[in-house]
């Protein structure tokens, strides 16, 4: 009777172990819905900074050609080039960086599927909101920035997207007090040989 009753259990077992796996990989691949709380000055943070400039380290080796549009004010030129200065060229974006001494009081941090969020919980601060986008392979496929600067000089509001080897795009208003506001645009999207 012990046999026959521990025999099937270990076939129930077995039905129910692929469900059970199948699930277990659906949460641990890219995580689940979940709200983070992380410590001050979490090391856990993703840094801007150092994926930045891993990236203009990388860029200025592989050296690729960029179609770069530039659109001020309703005037746009265009052209194919080689960046001479990926650092320079990045700098917006690893500006953005919120990791060093990161104060969870300030942001609200979501962690959904391969999307990492965070949120300003106050609308003085310059980074309202950061968005990273990984692959399955855990890399870095699309960041979002929304970062504004109000002081009793001017006004700047920018929205910066990157998407890794495809495309980085910069959207600037500048509301300078005493002056007419003014907006730019740079795209760069990276061109690929064809084989």
């Amino acid at each position: 009777m012990y046999w026959y009753q521990n025999n099937k259990l270990y076939k129930n077992i077995g039905r129910a172990l692929p469900l059970f796996l199948g699930s277990a990989l659906l949460f641990w691949s890219c995580g689940s819905a979940t709200t983070q709380k992380p410590d001050k000055g979490s090391s856990d943070i993703f840094s801007l900074d150092s994926f930045f400039n891993a990236e203009a380290n990388r860029l200025q080796q592989v050296n690729p050609l960029i179609l770069k549009s530039v659109n001020k004010d309703g005037e746009q030129e265009e052209r194919e080039l080689k960046i001479g200065n990926w650092k320079n060229e990045l700098s917006a974006f690893q500006s953005a960086d919120i990791s060093k001494n990161f104060d969870p009081t300030l942001y609200e941090v979501k962690a959904i599927d391969c999307v990492t969020e965070f949120t300003a919980k106050k609308k003085d601060l310059q980074i309202q909101k950061l968005r990273i986008e990984f692959d399955r392979d855990e890399k870095v496929k699309h960041i979002y920035i929304d970062k504004k600067i109000t002081n009793s000089l001017y006004d700047s509001q920018e929205k910066l997207d990157y998407y890794s080897d495809s495309l980085y795009r910069i959207v600037k208003l500048q509301d300078v007090q005493g002056l007419d506001a003014n907006q730019y645009e740079i795209i760069g999207k990276f061109i690929h040989a064809t084989k």
